[in-house]
């Protein structure tokens, strides 16, 4: 926050004046484990290109397609994770193998065996980039807050884990397990049949001829108001 009132002090007020959770990875309990979205209907925009102002029936029937089309695609791809012997996604096995890799940078400096934690010193010398990083096995939690944010072991935490003579592979959330991937896309989608097979509604539509038009910032609605 002060890197940020350093910069922008009207961003700062305003942020400031906001439950940090709803904005901010580092304050909202890990509930978004890395979405950088503020809602989830920020993942429906690439299902919906292309859908807006058409008819709705048009609309309907585009959703339905390339909702079908996005579930052949990751059973595909969950067949194919499963046939190859994976542990986890694609996205955690590369984030687990990218920061494993990274872990045999670092050295644990002090440690407790009992309660499992470890102050870690990362990569290059104290005077260029080594920082100290503080590990806690027992509550899943890394200074750098990296573990909680994305339910996946950190560097620092793979290499405490292996310090203490754990495995690093059971400390990935079990939500980027295969079975899980799978059992997300398992819903079943029934083909449509015919127009003419469908039951009559039981209402009628009505047309409306009144049409919104999305006009050119500066120009005057039927009002005469002028339009921001």
């Amino acid at each position: 926050m002060e890197a940020i009132k350093n910069k922008n002090i009207l961003a700062h007020r305003y942020l400031d004046g906001i439950s940090k959770e709803k904005w901010s990875m580092a304050h909202d309990g890990g509930w978004r484990r890395g979405v950088m979205t503020t809602n989830m209907s920020e993942c429906l925009n690439s299902v919906l290109k292309g859908a807006r102002r058409l008819p709705i029936s048009a609309i309907v029937h585009l959703t339905l397609l390339r909702c079908v089309q996005y579930f052949i695609e990751r059973v595909t791809k969950g067949q194919r994770m499963v046939q190859e012997n994976q542990l986890w996604s694609d996205y955690a096995r590369r984030k687990y193998e990218e920061w494993a890799k990274k872990s045999s940078e670092h050295r644990v400096v002090k440690y407790d065996v009992r309660s499992q934690t470890a102050q870690v010193a990362t990569g290059g010398r104290p005077s260029r980039g080594q920082h100290m990083q503080v590990v806690r096995i027992s509550t899943t939690d890394c200074s750098c807050g990296k573990w909680t944010i994305f339910g996946i072991p950190c560097s620092h935490a793979i290499c405490t884990a292996k310090w203490h003579s754990l495995d690093p592979t059971t400390l990935v959330q079990s939500w980027y397990n295969i079975s899980e991937y799978l059992a997300t896309y398992e819903g079943r989608f029934e083909p449509l049949a015919d127009e003419r097979y469908w039951d009559r509604p039981t209402f009628e539509l009505q047309h409306n001829p009144v049409r919104r038009e999305r006009r050119r910032a500066g120009v005057s609605d039927e009002r005469g108001q002028l339009i921001a």
